[in-house]
């Protein structure tokens, strides 16, 4: 393998790359782009849930519990009746959760118990079992506070959160945002390369050249991999700077970990290109190859261990899986990178497997 070949089918790739202004601006925008918006969607906090209050007999503790509602920070109180449908309350008021309180709410604040009906709306399961392990506690405070009493603890819990004490919904989202906006730009840029030589009939210059197919598989894949480089860093940036997304371990070994996984990436969307004929199948395919998997089976969003085991066992050829261990270890854990070796060394295995396999596809092509 020569190393001059190489240098100068990666300096063909970046002239045409940087011959369309364009779409490089917006390879390199796009990733920042999508790390402000899923990084703000993304959320499972739930903070001022719509709710209504039905007090059937308004009074002053029913007036206390509704200003009660409104100060909290989860709830957002949108409405009080004295009567009604939960149903067509939740529907009128747009509303998450109907509670309703006895008319003989005032009095069992003396005598207790408190009996409080609460409705959810089981359409998001993920809220409503939020919302259903909220409400009883802010009653529980609630009603402490009203009755000035002092409700009795049978155990006494010091629960603690490690490695992200605040509970920051971004902390988990922006280390698998990482991989999954790396996946879909590392597969795109790289599945269209040999199908747009395939289109233009440049190809068969390729074919008639004394170029071994690794050579050109990989000068193809060094401009590709720079500019994966550059991609990764600015979603790193934005993490940090917008998230306050730090890395608390080793940035050397996340450093590492990152360039094995664009390798592995680009290897991929360099053997889709090897299979498919048209830039557009070759784009299609690679979406689809990247982007729901990340999402659906990596731990990006849904944990492991919750899905069948026959995903739990597909989820283990994905690379992100392999990925997310080691820089949600890095970046919140500060895990040891001696603990990180094996999804390391898995992920090594699958960038060489892309890229043999679309050498071998590229030779057959020839």
């Amino acid at each position: 393998m020569k190393m001059r070949f190489m240098i100068a089918i990666a300096q063909k790739e970046f002239r045409h790359i940087f011959r369309d202004g364009q779409t490089l601006f917006i390879i390199l925008t796009l990733p920042v782009v999508m790390m402000f918006l899923f990084g703000y969607a993304l959320k499972s906090e739930i903070e001022d849930a719509p709710i209504v209050l039905v007090a059937p007999l308004p009074s002053h503790e029913t007036r206390q519990l509704a200003s009660a509602l409104q100060a909290s920070r989860l709830f957002d109180l949108v409405g009080v009746e004295t009567a009604g449908d939960p149903n067509e309350l939740m529907v009128r008021y747009r509303a998450r959760a109907v509670v309703r309180v006895e008319p003989s709410y005032a009095k069992e604040l003396q005598e207790a118990p408190v009996h409080v009906v609460i409705w959810i709306d089981g359409s998001d399961p993920a809220t409503a079992t939020t919302l259903r392990n909220a409400i009883p506690g802010f009653f529980r405070k609630h009603l402490s506070t009203a009755m000035k009493v002092t409700i009795p603890e049978l155990v006494r819990t010091d629960a603690r959160f490690l490695f992200n004490p605040d509970q920051k919904s971004s902390l988990f989202f922006v280390p698998g945002l990482m991989a999954a906006i790396l996946a879909m730009i590392c597969a795109l840029l790289t599945s269209v390369t040999v199908t747009r030589e395939k289109e233009s009939g440049t190809l068969q210059n390729l074919r008639i050249s004394k170029l071994r197919s690794r050579e050109i598989i990989l000068g193809k894949l060094i401009p590709y991999f720079v500019i994966a480089v550059v991609t990764g860093s600015l979603i790193l940036g934005v993490g940090y700077l917008a998230f306050d997304v730090k890395v608390k371990g080793s940035l050397l070994f996340l450093s590492l970990a990152s360039g094995v996984y664009l390798i592995a990436n680009l290897g991929l969307g360099l053997l889709i290109s090897t299979i498919v004929k048209k830039q557009q199948h070759a784009m299609l395919l690679a979406l689809g190859i990247t982007m729901m998997p990340v999402i659906m089976l990596s731990g990006f969003v849904f944990p492991i261990a919750s899905l069948p085991h026959l995903l739990q066992m597909l989820s283990k050829v994905i690379p992100a899986t392999w990925y997310l261990q080691m820089v949600r270890g890095v970046i919140l854990k500060a895990s040891d990178p001696a603990l990180l070796v094996t999804p390391l060394l898995v992920l090594s295995g699958m960038a060489f497997l892309f890229i043999v396999l679309a050498s071998i596809r590229f030779a057959k092509e020839k």
